[in-house]
């Protein structure tokens, strides 16, 4: 039997129940008229809609959870005797989050023959952003991936007699923990942007203020800024930069930005590695702050390759060039550090055997000594949340 299924992230306002029910409905509206017999939405809707309301806008569509429960992403992981698997997932978005969505939803419906309907949050300011992101797959493929909030596709059930997909040979060489796939970078600098647009709308700021200099981190804040001032329909005039040296001047001028002065919300460009490894504790919205170095320079890399004017992106390239530092092992180390609480003794062997083939021993083990010399756990701050840093599990006591 073919059906249409649709997924929906209605933007949620904390304090306006009125427009929330009106997104709602709307969404609702919107899959009805497209023809889908179910429709999926975040699991995290205020209690105070009106089921009625919502009901009688749905008519014989059924909505999850709103009038029918939802599973969560837990809970597609396990076997589940369904042809079409509705989750309503409530995770945040960071840098990995909607590969990870997409892949959860992909394997889980491979591994239950089954069709998945994944709806996530949308909305946010600050700190924790919600992407809106809509997953439909079925028999490990995945039928539409959008973060535009709403998704439908046609799909037929049961269809439990093809064939699971071609298993893909892994490489034997480890990858590097927040080493981001290339599709990620793009969403590391959306991320960022979207986060530092929210906060400016959240305080009436129209304007930035942002310190240019030779390190990737800065230009990655400054990527930032361009990205959400652009997003608002402000003028790049309304950054303020404070360069430092002639090849910050010269990206600051081909910018358009306000050179010099101080205006509206003072951005903070301090990575998670300066943080952690030296001490840096950031005094105003700091829009790197989970975001390692090396990382950063993989993402300047990448806007400076896609920006599209040469007298942005040779100054932008020459300085990420310059810069010759081994963040990759430093970052390798504050990862197990942060998230694993990994001792340096338990570090050290897997440190060298991922990087000997790039790095002699003298250069790893003395990285490895630097790090261990400086490392504290970086108290919080205020910043988006692009990579998570939480302690999963004590892997030293296992």
């Amino acid at each position: 039997m073919k059906i249409k299924v649709a997924a929906a992230a209605p933007e949620i306002v904390p304090g306006q129940p009125g427009r929330n029910m009106g997104n709602v409905l709307a969404a609702i509206s919107r899959a009805r008229d497209d023809g889908a017999s179910l429709l999926v939405l975040p699991a995290d809707l205020p209690e105070d809609m009106n089921r009625g309301a919502i009901e009688r806008q749905a008519g014989k569509m059924t909505v999850y959870p709103l009038t029918h429960p939802s599973l969560t992403r837990e809970e597609l992981t396990g076997r589940h005797e369904m042809d079409v698997l509705c989750c309503s997932s409530n995770g945040a978005a960071t840098a990995s989050s909607n590969y990870e969505n997409e892949e959860l939803a992909a394997m889980a419906s491979h591994e239950n023959k089954a069709v998945v309907v994944m709806a996530c949050p949308r909305g946010g300011e600050g700190g924790t952003l919600y992407t809106g992101q809509c997953v439909i797959a079925q028999n490990g493929y995945t039928l539409v991936n959008t973060e535009q909030g709403y998704a439908v596709a046609s799909v037929t059930i049961p269809r439990r007699d093809l064939k699971p997909p071609v298993e893909e040979e892994v490489a034997g060489q480890p990858l590097t923990p927040w080493t981001p796939m290339p599709e990620m970078l793009p969403r590391i600098l959306s991320l960022q942007a979207d986060g530092l647009a929210r906060r400016m709308m959240a305080q009436g700021a129209t304007s930035l203020t942002v310190g240019i200099d030779r390190t990737a981190s800065s230009l990655l804040a400054l990527a930032a800024c361009v990205q959400a001032v652009d997003q608002l329909k402000l003028s790049r005039k309304n950054i303020h930069a404070v360069p430092t040296g002639n090849r910050a001047g010269q990206i600051a001028a081909a910018l358009g930005l306000n050179v010099g002065g101080q205006g509206g919300l003072v951005v903070d460009n301090t990575d998670l590695t300066g943080r952690a490894v030296e001490g840096i504790q950031p005094e105003h919205y700091a829009v790197n702050a989970t975001v390692p170095r090396h990382v950063a320079r993989l993402a300047v890399r990448y806007w400076a390759n896609t920006f599209g004017d040469m007298n942005v992106s040779v100054p932008v390239r020459s300085i990420v060039r310059d810069d010759r530092e081994p963040w990759e092992l430093y970052d390798f180390l504050l990862h197990f550090s942060l998230v694993y609480e990994l001792p340096k003794w338990g570090q050290a062997r897997l440190l060298e055997d991922t990087f000997s083939h790039i790095y002699d021993s003298p250069t790893i083990m003395g990285v490895l000594d630097r790090f261990f010399d400086n490392y504290h756990r970086p108290a919080p701050c205020d910043g988006p949340i692009v990579f998570v840093t939480d302690k999963k599990v004590d892997l030293a006591s296992t």
